[in-house]
């Protein structure tokens, strides 16, 4: 059996695992407490320890549209809307260490923090305190409804989480004045939207950003009323008092006709509490990162999973066309929806007098069609080659090799930032050959 130790926290106490004697790993501890379609409040304090030795569950969800990328990453995960908790990997016996929290992407309908794949061991080892938040996704997290739900939920909880580590993390030996926030995708937009809210000013300190679908951000203005006037048809009866099947049916018809022009459906909606309109958004933004180093980037081949889906489907089943119209999509997306906005994001922290770096991500399996494309990144610095081992985009002859090599390159980068470290570089290219050398970073 795993031997166990006891965290004491403001709140009480939290039974925890201790992994190879040297890290603590407490899985679904509560940082926050809501019924379904109501904002997070804080949890009541208890005085018996919490088991926090477990798989935690998350949100209840429909199968991610990136399993054909990601591979099945949630089975073996219990769906259930009591998923406002957070897990914490950390060395033993330190103080005042770096915190490093994950928010995980999957288009804010899938995923979960408490993921196998998400586990951050490997940057524990290296000295950083590690949490990784679940937050409510979909219909029970970012749709607005009148008079029953209000947008945003998804949001709040993140802000709920990152409030609880302010007043909780030092019990696991790390310094609430040193955050840094890194997220994927949906996640890293959600950072994004975060800097621009309410009453998070202070609440982290730097951010690392892989592939945010950034074009949305604005685009996506109108789609919050249109989904609300979607649902209020196909509710049958008052959404409080359906079952979560009955909940994701409507879900799922949602999703079966989205905008075509979007990646995400469901998402945080400009104008809402606690986001400001769109007119104010970039005012924000300015005043928030004039404080906030960012690392932003992509990979080259982002656009890849989304070609087929958003692309015109009587071309893509072609033979010999519809490789081109694919290959032709995935060029198309990659630029318009990630890299090109992550850019233009990039130059508009530089020209508020903020620090900014970008890069690019290059690696791909050896003859996998999937090429470098979106989620590729998260295997070098997250979970295990066991968690991952069943990840199509990771099919090649040298991935145990590179995932290791340049895996080792990519967390020293992530723990070097979190620490304070500040790059040379405007833009760096992360390939196979890349190695954190002595250019990378100027002298702390």
């Amino acid at each position: 059996m795993a031997s166990t130790i006891t965290i004491q926290l403001p709140g009480g106490p939290v039974k925890a695992n201790l992994v190879e004697d040297s890290l603590i790993h407490a899985r679904g501890v509560p940082y926050a407490q809501a019924e379904r379609f109501k904002t997070p409040q804080p949890t009541k304090n208890w005085t018996a320890a919490l088991d926090c030795t477990e798989r935690a569950p998350i949100c209840p969800q429909l199968p991610s549209r990136l399993e054909s990328v990601m591979g099945p990453l949630t089975k073996g995960h219990s769906l259930s809307e009591d998923c406002l908790h957070v897990s914490i990997i950390a060395p033993k016996d330190v103080a005042n260490a770096p915190v490093m929290v994950w928010l995980h992407g999957g288009a804010y309908i899938s995923g979960g923090g408490d993921l196998d794949c998400y586990q951050p061991v490997d940057l524990a080892k290296r000295g950083i305190v590690c949490v990784n938040i679940t937050y409510r996704l979909g219909v029970f997290g970012y749709m607005y409804l009148e008079g029953i739900a209000p947008a945003n939920l998804g949001l709040l909880d993140q802000r709920a989480a990152l409030q609880w580590i302010q007043e909780n993390i030092s019990a696991f030996g790390g310094n609430p004045g040193n955050v840094t926030m890194v997220g994927q995708s949906a996640g890293a937009d959600s950072i994004i939207c975060l800097m621009a809210s309410e009453n998070t000013k202070g609440l982290f300190h730097r951010a690392i950003l892989l592939s945010p679908p950034l074009r949305e951000l604005k685009e996506r203005t109108p789609t919050a009323p249109m989904l609300t006037q979607r649902a209020e048809q196909l509710f049958t009866k008052d959404p409080r008092e359906m079952s979560i099947d009955d909940i994701l049916f409507v879900q799922k018809q949602l999703l079966m006709k989205p905008v075509q022009t979007q990646v995400m459906l469901f998402a945080p909606a400009l104008g809402y509490a606690p986001l400001p309109t769109e007119q104010e958004f970039d005012q924000k933004i300015y005043e928030a990162t004039k404080d906030i180093p960012i690392l932003i980037g992509w990979t080259d081949h982002d656009g890849r999973p989304f070609a087929s889906m958003m692309g015109p489907q009587n071309l893509l089943k072609l033979p010999v066309v519809g490789s081109y119209v694919e290959a032709l999509g995935t060029w198309y997306i990659t630029q318009s929806y990630f890299k090109w906005p992550s850019q233009r994001f990039h130059q508009q922290i530089l020209q508020a007098g903020g620090t900014s770096t970008s890069y690019s991500f290059g690696w791909a399996g050896n003859k996998n069609p999937l090429g470098a494309c979106h989620c590729i990144d998260i295997p070098f610095v997250l979970g295990t080659r066991e968690s991952w081992k069943a990840a199509p985009m990771l099919a090649g002859e040298d991935t145990e090799e590179q995932i290791s090599r340049l895996g080792s390159e990519l967390k020293d980068l992530w723990v070097k930032f979190a620490n304070g470290g500040k790059l040379k570089a405007d833009h760096l290219e992360i390939g196979r050959n890349f190695t954190l050398s002595g250019t990378i970073f100027k002298d702390l």
